[in-house]
């Protein structure tokens, strides 16, 4: 925090203060632009959000400073890399809660199947004496959508699995050029010498000791075999986490995987582990925000410029900021 600086608001009367929607200077609400910086005048802004009753742009940090002037660390919101890592994922979460897992409920299960199949089968008999028949019928009817319907759900887990195992990889590509990366090629062999690098200390945390590194790892490691369908990545995806593939040591497969035969039906996935996936995520790459890009991530989603300027123009519109007509 800085000494406030004697900056001078009367200029704005009561028609031309906070109140008044086409007031569009910030320095009406405590911004400052000075020499390429923005300062804020912490009173001011504090006396503004408080008056209008929107408070919630107030960081928590300021809870007990009335005055000083405060310069924003950063001045857009992905200038901290972490942010660009949590909006990907949590837009990934939004899709996977929202337009993934609401489908498994329209798909047949078995139990449907055969429920289906015995009530259309009693509508057509006309003796009680094939009421055995038609639950025999249905029987086989529900074993035999077992193996679809396992297919079925498995391909959505896996086409989910790629495309974000994809989209991370590109996110992070992205971070490492901004970062001053001149590779032409992306792997995680080029993001691990990258990131130590950064480092400079030979002796620095390894990526692989991040906290849910196993987490990042494994998907990785399912989307390689989804990829190539090979018995190198096969291989790979047991050596390290052998609970995730079928193989004929743990009893899941009756044969050795072969070159060419589809991943998704020898990957086992646990019911929730997109569920979980998604949050381990985040805490890897705020982990690795904080060792490998020496980022605050605790004041990454408001000590910005560009945050306090999104805030006023929220706050402009108090009636549309509460959902009021």
């Amino acid at each position: 925090m800085k000494q406030t600086k004697q900056f001078d608001y009367s200029k704005f009367s009561k028609e031309q203060s906070w109140y008044n929607p086409e007031q569009k200077d910030p320095a009406c609400w405590g911004l400052h632009e000075i020499d390429g910086k923005l300062h804020i005048d912490i009173a001011r802004y504090k006396k503004v959000c408080n008056e209008i009753g929107i408070t919630d742009f107030i960081p928590k940090e300021w809870e007990d400073v009335n005055e000083g002037c405060f310069i924003p660390a950063k001045k857009t919101k992905y200038d901290y890399k972490v942010n660009m890592f949590r909006d990907l994922i949590f837009e990934f979460k939004g899709d996977w809660f929202q337009e993934y897992k609401p489908i498994f409920e329209f798909i047949r299960t078995p139990a449907q199947v055969r429920e289906n199949a015995r009530l259309n089968g009693l509508s057509m008999i006309s003796s009680s004496e094939d009421i055995d028949s038609v639950e025999e019928d249905a029987m086989f009817a529900m074993v035999r959508r077992y193996k679809k319907y396992n297919s079925v759900i498995q391909s959505l887990y896996c086409s989910f699995i790629s495309k974000l195992a994809t989209e991370i990889d590109r996110y992070t590509l992205i971070v490492m050029c901004e970062l001053g990366y001149k590779g032409k090629d992306y792997s995680f062999d080029s993001f691990r010498k990258f990131s130590d690098g950064l480092q400079n200390d030979k002796a620095g945390k390894k990526i692989s000791h991040l906290k849910k590194y196993d987490a990042y790892n494994l998907l990785h490691k399912i989307n390689n075999f989804l990829k190539h369908n090979t018995i190198e990545a096969y291989n790979r995806l047991k050596k390290f986490y052998p609970k995730n593939v079928c193989s004929v040591e743990n009893g899941t497969a009756k044969h050795e995987y072969e070159n060419g035969m589809f991943a998704g039906n020898w990957i086992i996935l646990e019911e929730n582990y997109i569920d979980a996936l998604l949050d381990k995520l985040v805490k890897f790459f705020d982990d690795y925000c904080v060792h490998f890009l020496k980022e605050n991530i605790d004041e990454a989603d408001w000590n910005y410029a560009d945050y306090f300027y999104n805030a006023i123009q929220e706050m402009r519109y108090p009636h549309e900021y509460f959902g009021l007509p």
